[in-house]
């Protein structure tokens, strides 16, 4: 029996086309949001700094919150990336390694800091967002529950317990990343890395 695994199936032009055009009105888009609120900012703006037209846009989304979604999915690709580093330490992880993943963690929200403005601005105006986030999260703990079995969550009591508890445990860690990008906190960030350390230790331990 043959078990060789097929090639990659490499992108046509024209997909690849829609792909370039995509990423040139995501960044236009970010760099529009940083300077202009994204309330005000218009689809022709976004066009505009992105280097298409108007119609455009629309081929490619329905909405200036169609394209925010993407936005987002796109900052949840790089948490879904720090969450597979932190599954391949396994159950068992060093105080020091996990220190070190949180500490990349809050890089990549200093990285991000525009991004995390935006989406805390537009969830002001419209809290339904917040379904969007939770439902990328959710997203993440299933992706991340196939190589870690401390975020494989059944859907009885226990599992729908557990599933809460690594919800409450991100937003532990992304607050004080979120404080650490945005504050200059007078706390001890390395004591505030320790204990968090420690809160995981237990959560992959199960």
């Amino acid at each position: 029996m043959n078990t060789t695994t097929p090639a990659p199936k490499t992108p046509s032009l024209r997909e690849a086309q829609r792909a370039l055009t995509r990423e040139r009105l995501r960044q236009g888009a970010r760099n529009l949001f940083s300077e202009r609120p994204y309330m005000e900012a218009t689809i022709d703006e976004i066009a505009l700094r992105s280097g298409v037209a108007r119609a455009t846009f629309y081929l490619h989304y329905d909405s200036k919150r169609d394209l925010l979604r993407d936005l987002l999915i796109e900052d949840m690709t790089a948490h879904r990336r720090l969450y597979h580093r932190l599954a391949d330490l396994g159950v068992e992880p060093a105080q020091a390694d996990l220190e070190q993943w949180i500490r990349r963690y809050m890089k990549v929200f200093s990285d991000r800091r525009a991004s995390l403005s935006l989406f805390n601005l537009v969830i002001g105006s419209d809290p339904d967002f917040l379904t969007e986030i939770a439902r990328e999260r959710d997203a993440l703990f299933d992706d991340v529950g196939a190589r870690h079995a401390a975020f494989r969550f059944d859907t009885d009591p226990a599992g729908r317990g557990r599933r809460m508890a690594a919800h409450l445990l991100v937003f532990k860690i992304e607050q004080f990343c979120l404080h650490a990008a945005f504050v200059d906190w007078e706390a001890d960030l390395d004591a505030g890395v320790a204990i968090l350390a420690q809160d995981l230790a237990t959560f992959l331990r199960g």
